[in-house]
């Protein structure tokens, strides 16, 4: 009888400890983006009030690991609470993440890194060729911008950066089936790496950023298309495109910005 009434009790309980621990991993992911927004500053205050530039050395997207190499600690910072473990999920990007999973860094040295966050690559200060050929127009370059609340930085991401776009490969559509790495077989997937659902449930699911006014927030799957990804980026032209950019499956029950 008394073990019975135990177990009627943790089961009472265990919704609750569930929330606790899902609000505790949202905040300490926050928490990091705000330490690694810290990061950022020093760096852009070393070298003139300028953001990392777009090498190609670390494939283009990753470039912003090489700039902070010497600056940022690495283990649990480079990690999402939500994302801290290594899947291979055997797709072509071989290296990339999932929502609840880390992407791998590899090293020239051979050493390797697990992490699950990723930078907005229109942050930096010069571009690289394989970027789309306006791109000079669109870089961001400095934290000195205007509308720093709704310009992501640095974020929850599936692999090192992306930079959605309407043009270009980094596209802003999306697939319309779900699959266990958020449909990430490529990596150039566009917002495919940045929109997902790994905090929050529901229609509320989605994405940790860390802003260029050094602010962190949740931001809602759909609300990432409100966000002003590049200098040039219309944050409306969602509007014209519903149809086209949120397929009629697994997006549905993500509400509307």
């Amino acid at each position: 009888m008394v073990i019975a009434i135990i177990a009627l009790l943790l089961a009472m309980m265990m919704p609750g400890l569930k929330k606790a621990q899902e609000v505790t991993r949202d905040v300490t992911c926050r928490s990091n983006l705000k330490q690694w927004g810290v990061v950022w500053k020093v760096y852009a205050d070393e070298y003139d009030g300028k953001l990392p530039d777009c090498t190609g050395y670390a494939a283009l997207r990753g470039d912003w690991i090489i700039a902070l190499r010497d600056d940022y600690p690495t283990g649990k910072m480079t990690q999402c609470p939500n994302a801290t473990k290594w899947v291979d999920y055997g797709v072509p990007a071989g290296n990339s993440g999932g929502v609840f999973s880390t992407y791998r860094n590899i090293y020239n040295d051979g050493t390797e890194e697990l992490c699950s966050y990723g930078m907005n690559v229109w942050s930096y200060s010069t571009i690289h060729w394989a970027m789309e050929p306006d791109a000079e127009e669109k870089i961001w370059g400095r934290f000195e911008v205007e509308g720093t609340s709704n310009v992501p930085l640095f974020m929850d991401s599936i692999y090192r950066g992306g930079f959605p776009s309407y043009g270009g490969y980094d596209r802003m559509d999306m697939p319309a089936d779900e699959y266990p790495n958020n449909g990430f077989d490529h990596v150039m997937d566009g917002i495919r790496q940045f929109a997902m659902p790994r905090h929050g449930s529901g229609g509320k699911g989605g994405t940790n950023v860390l802003f260029f006014d050094l602010g962190a927030r949740h931001v809602d799957v759909k609300e990432m298309w409100t966000l002003k990804w590049h200098r040039n980026f219309d944050t409306h032209e969602y509007l014209n495109n519903i149809s086209a950019i949120w397929p009629g499956t697994w997006m549905d029950k993500f509400g509307n910005p």
